[in-house]
C-alpha cells in the first residue's frame, strides 16, 4: 500500500515540478502521462487494485488527450496554408508597408519567399517584408 502511496506522491512531485517550469503552464505531454499511468499500473496493491472505472477514465482523458493535440497540429498547419495563400494572392499588386524606421513604403510585390516556414514578401525589389507589415493593399 505504501508504493502506491508513493508513486501517487511521486506523479505529484512530477506534475508540478513539469507545469510549473514550462513556459506557459502547460500540461504533462503524452509520453509524461503513459508514464505515470503504467507506474501506477506497475506499482499498484494487488490485494487492492486500482478501480477499473478509474483506469478507464484515464484512458479516456488519454485518448482526448491525444485528439485534442492532432487537431490543434492540423489546426496550426491550416493556419500556416492560409498565411501562404495570402501571401501568394499578393503577388502583382501595389502595397503599402511600414518599414523598419516607421515610414510608409508603397511598391508592388514581385514574389513570395519562405523563412523558416513563414511567407516574406519582395516589394519593390526589398525582401523579407512580413505580411503583417502590410497596412494597405491597391
Amino acid at each position: 500500500m505504501s508504493s502506491v502511496s508513493a508513486v501517487n506522491n511521486a506523479a505529484l512531485d512530477l506534475t508540478k515540478k513539469q507545469t510549473t517550469s514550462e513556459a506557459g503552464g502547460a500540461n504533462l505531454d503524452k509520453n509524461a502521462f503513459l508514464k505515470l499511468l503504467s507506474a501506477q499500473m506497475k506499482y499498484q496493491d494487488p490485494m487492492n487494485p486500482t478501480d477499473q472505472t478509474q483506469q478507464l477514465a484515464q484512458l479516456a482523458n488519454f485518448s482526448s488527450l491525444e485528439q485534442m493535440s492532432n487537431m490543434a497540429a492540423s489546426m496550426a498547419a491550416m493556419g500556416n496554408e492560409a498565411k501562404a495563400n495570402t501571401a501568394v494572392n499578393l503577388v502583382g499588386k501595389d502595397v503599402t508597408y511600414k518599414n523598419d524606421k516607421g515610414e510608409s513604403v508603397t511598391g508592388k510585390v514581385d514574389k513570395v519567399t519562405f523563412k523558416d516556414g513563414a511567407p516574406m514578401l519582395v516589394v519593390g525589389g526589398v525582401a523579407d517584408i512580413d505580411p503583417a507589415k502590410i497596412s494597405e493593399v491597391a
